[in-house]
Formats: C-alpha cells, structure tokens, sequence
C-alpha cells in the first residue's frame, strides 16, 4: 500500500471518530436539557394540593379585625354642685304683691338661694309662690293666707334654699341629707331639690312641691305623721324623703282642694335619722 492511500485512511479514520464523538456530546446535551432544564426556559409547574396550602399567600386577609384606635379615658365624675355653696345669699324679688288665700291669718316670707349652688332666685321665688297660692296647699282650709316680701321687710319667716352644710347651720342639726324647719328658718336642702329621692312615686316637681309644704307645714305648727293605710295617699307631713311606708306619694295637704288628708302623729325611726336629729322631713 503506498504512503498516500495510507494516509487517507488515517485522515478517514480522525474524521469518523470526530463524528463519533461530536453525536455523543450532542446526545449528552439533549439528556440535560430535558432532565433538568439545561440551556432553556422552564415551564412553570402547578403546585400539588398540599404545597398550595403551606405556602403563604400575597393577598391581604380581609377576616382580620381593622385596628381601632384606643377607647378614650372616662372623664372623672363631677362634683355635684348642690354639695357646697358661698354661705352668701341672694334673695328673690316677690313676684307680685297679690295676697294668696282667701281668708285667715295672713303670713308674710321672703325667700332666698345660696350662692354658688348655680340655682336661680328668682325661679326658686317664683315656685315657692306658686306652690303656696296652689288651691291644694295651705290656704285652702282657711286659716291662713301668704305674702311674699323683699329683703328686709320684716318677714315672718325665710324660705332658704341651702346647700347640706348651710342647711345643717340654719337648722342647729347634724343630718345633711334633708331639708328642715328650725324656728322661722323653712330650709330646702339643695342636694333633695335638684336630686329628688329614688323612692318617690311621681315627678321631681311634685317631690319640691311636697318639700316646700312640708316645711311650711311645721312652721304653722303641723307635726308629724305617719302613713294611716297601705295604698292610701301619704299625709303631706309623713316623712316622705325617707319612705312613702306603702302609701301613695303626695305633695298637697289638700289634694282636692277642700279636704286634709292626716295620718296618726308620729315621727320615721328608720335608719337614716341620725339621733341627735329632732326636726325633719
């Protein structure tokens, strides 16, 4: 064999085995490729059931509660303004010169409100004189009729709507919880006026319309009684500020205008009377 054909079959044999190895590599490629996403793009792949649920999710959970803002701080209580009050007063101005009561003898008064309780004189002026002109008050039996004056004009008594404490002084008695009668001093206690009792069966204006006769009561000379009968109406001077003892609330010593309603005398022993308290209520 000569040298020329010789090498041609070597060269052939380097080609061939070229070829060989160039499809191997080629064929290695083609395995990464789909095995493992080599040299491409890869689809992406659904999660299985049990993937989706662990994973956490982008989306804002609307089942949350929206953060709100703190609940502010209760205010502290406020000091009722009935509790103290200047120990100076203010008188009212009579709201007219008319003698109420048709016959009798005749009572003259003058009233006057406390300074710094915030209660107006001439509105507690006004309803004292509307409470005694009523025809269910006072002067409906008779023997008494009523003037209010001014200031200084030589009243027969005062009609003082006081705080607890100048209620205590005025009327020489320890208990603040009531108003009271002490000599010419007829003394409504501003805590009852503005507050009422819980216990009274009507409106607050019928329990001041009973304060300002029951007070006015002692200061005729009217003692004082007790509840004559379960269900009946109370006598204008029971102790009704500390029970009503099963009777009916009532404001008038005259109810229907003509007659007295009247208990047996006697005075509330109950728990809230101090002992050293010998007046009211």
């Amino acid at each position: 064999m000569t040298e020329g054909r010789l090498d041609r079959k070597r060269r052939l044999r380097r080609r061939r085995r070229l070829v060989f190895f160039s499809i191997l590599v080629l064929m290695a490629g083609a395995g990464l490729y789909f095995a493992f996403g080599i040299g491409g793009s890869e689809k992406p792949q659904a999660l299985d059931e049990e993937e989706r649920i662990a994973s956490p999710t982008t989306i804002a959970d609307t089942t949350s509660p929206e953060p709100t803002a703190p609940s502010p701080s209760p205010e502290p209580p406020i000091t009722p303004l009935y509790f103290s009050g200047t120990g100076t007063w203010t008188y009212a101005q009579p709201v007219n010169n008319a003698v109420v009561g048709d016959a009798g003898t005749l009572l003259q008064y003058d009233v006057a409100v406390e300074n710094g309780l915030e209660l107006d004189a001439a509105e507690f002026g006004a309803f004292v004189n509307e409470t005694l002109a009523d025809p269910r008050s006072w002067t409906a039996g008779g023997a008494w009729r009523f003037e209010q004056v001014p200031q200084g004009a030589g009243a027969d008594f005062t009609v003082y709507l006081a705080s607890p404490e100048q209620r205590a002084y005025l009327c020489g008695s320890q208990n603040t919880t009531v108003s009271c009668r002490n000599g010419d001093n007829v003394v409504i206690n501003s805590a009852r006026w503005i507050a009422g009792v819980e216990h009274w069966d009507g409106t607050l204006e019928s329990y001041r319309q009973y304060a300002v006769n029951h007070e006015v009561g002692h200061r005729l000379g009217h003692g004082h009684e007790v509840c004559p009968s379960e269900g009946e109406l109370s006598p204008v001077m029971a102790q009704q500020t500390y029970q009503l003892a099963g009777c009916v609330g009532n404001a008038w010593p005259y109810p229907d205008g003509t007659s007295y309603v009247s208990g047996p005398a006697g005075d509330y022993n109950g728990p809230d009377l101090p002992p050293d308290d010998f007046v009211d209520q």
